[in-house]
């Protein structure tokens, strides 16, 4: 019998669990599959579960950058502490976050009037509350890493749902794989996402902290009933 081929995209995954499962199961997996592929249906699902994430005034503040290339991949590699996800998932994800909250401003806020949330007069008034919610670089920066954080997190679910495994990545050189990636000055790099197909290597999951150590009832510091 011959060898089946390698590298062949398998078909396209819908989502085959729940949602609490796909809470209760994912990883931050260590060990991938070498060698094997995502499809592109496979990503454009993937991606659009995840541009369904909430950020603040809908302005969306996320990009992404996929490598699948291997030779992308090797050369990425000594920029993130050598870690061998980068070479043995399918892919690798830059997930970017937008600095500038006025890039689609009008346009997404006059879909709000258009959907019936409010009028033009409202309109204008969120126009110029931007400029007081995002006064400074500080402020951009929190804009752009929480939107983009919330979006990675629906990825990550998303992609546990469809049978795919993730694992967050932040030990890298920021600035060089800004550079490697090509991202523009006014975004960044808020982190990368290996996935791909586990490799089933996994020590048991780490504890969490219990519910009465993380719940605090109306102060801090006060446990709930």
């Amino acid at each position: 019998m011959k060898n089946k081929p390698r590298n062949i995209e398998p078909p396209e995954s819908p989502i085959i669990i729940s949602l609490e499962q796909a809470i209760r199961e994912r990883r931050s997996v260590h060990y991938f599959k070498r060698g094997s592929r995502i499809a592109r249906a496979q990503w454009r699902t993937l991606f659009e579960l995840t541009s369904l994430s909430p950020s603040s005034f809908n302005f969306q503040p996320w990009d992404f950058v996929i490598i699948e290339d291997e030779a992308r991949k090797r050369a990425l590699r000594p920029l993130c502490m050598n870690q061998q996800q980068i070479l043995d998932a399918a892919a690798i994800i830059g997930v970017i976050g937008d600095k500038n909250p006025h890039r689609r401003d009008r346009a997404i806020l006059q879909q709000f009037v258009n959907n019936g949330y409010f009028d033009t007069g409202v309109r204008d008034a969120y126009l110029g509350a931007v400029d007081m919610l995002y006064p400074d670089e500080g402020r951009r920066i929190e804009h752009a890493v929480g939107g983009a954080s919330l979006a990675a997190m629906t990825l990550m679910l998303a992609a546990q749902g469809m049978g795919l495994a993730t694992a967050p990545l932040i030990g890298f050189d920021v600035r060089a794989v800004t550079a490697f990636l090509g991202v523009p000055r006014d975004y960044l790099v808020v982190m990368l996402i290996a996935i791909g197909h586990s490799a089933l290597h996994e020590l048991p999951r780490q504890q969490r902290r219990p519910f009465q150590e993380i719940v605090h009832q109306e102060h801090f510091g006060h446990a709930p009933e």
